[in-house]
């Protein structure tokens, strides 16, 4: 792992973040699988080799500096070779779940894809979908700093509008967890291409919404169930 310096230099920090460790990794993708605001980790891992069985890794972030493994513990060290990864609310109960694309390079391997259903996480949530008008129509490559307050601390969190990893990709909608904060203080989005940049005050949380390049209202999309049982 490289720890961007600014001034177009690189860390190595693998150590320091606990990633210290073979891992063959295929497939690779980030998700905030427990709403707390930090990017986990989930890693398909293997070789081709039909006679070498490794369990597939999670790793979740422990606050931006260091990553500690959970495979054990959340489940998910499927022993087929991890190719595509993507993170999604596949079943939308305001939790992130994993899909994951298993089997080899080789024919004889046809091992199922899997699929992780999360079992629940706390804190709140909002799933964002942009549309450009004079940026590209899904927002590819913009850019979000999401403004919460915890407790007494004020804490930025931030996104980019990418598919996230190798081989498998999430939606372009971005899902943000918002920690120990029930609420967004307010969100900003550089667009690109057209290079605005758009300030969102009144941001819903738990739920779904869609932001259009220069207009500041987010539309809900799917208001009807998500978070309900943890409203």
């Amino acid at each position: 792992m490289y720890r961007n310096g600014g001034q177009g230099r690189f860390q190595d920090v693998t150590r320091a973040a606990g990633l210290d460790r073979l891992l063959l990794a295929m497939g690779a993708n980030w998700g905030d699988y427990d709403n707390d605001g930090w990017p986990d980790l989930y890693l398909g891992t293997g070789e081709p080799d039909l006679s070498s069985l490794m369990p597939n890794r999670l790793f979740r972030n422990g606050g931006g500096g260091r990553f500690e493994d959970v495979t054990t513990a959340a489940r998910v060290g499927h022993l087929q070779k991890g190719h595509g990864v993507a993170f999604a609310d596949f079943d939308e109960d305001g939790d992130l779940d994993i899909y994951a694309v298993m089997g080899g390079a080789f024919s004889g391997d046809t091992a199922a894809n899997v699929f992780f259903e999360n079992p629940g996480a706390e804190g709140a949530w909002v799933e964002i979908e942009l549309r450009g008008i004079s940026a590209n129509r899904p927002g590819l490559g913009a850019r979000l700093r999401c403004h919460v307050q915890e407790g007494r601390e004020t804490r930025v969190i931030y996104r980019t509008v990418t598919t996230g990893g190798s081989f498998g990709a999430s939606p372009f909608r971005q899902w943000i967890g918002l920690g120990k904060a029930g609420k967004v203080d307010r969100l900003e989005i550089d667009w690109p291409g057209s290079g605005t940049r758009q300030v969102v005050r009144e941001v819903p949380v738990r739920r779904r919404i869609t932001i259009t390049e220069g207009d500041g209202t987010p539309v809900v999309v799917v208001p009807a169930r998500w978070g309900r049982a943890r409203e």
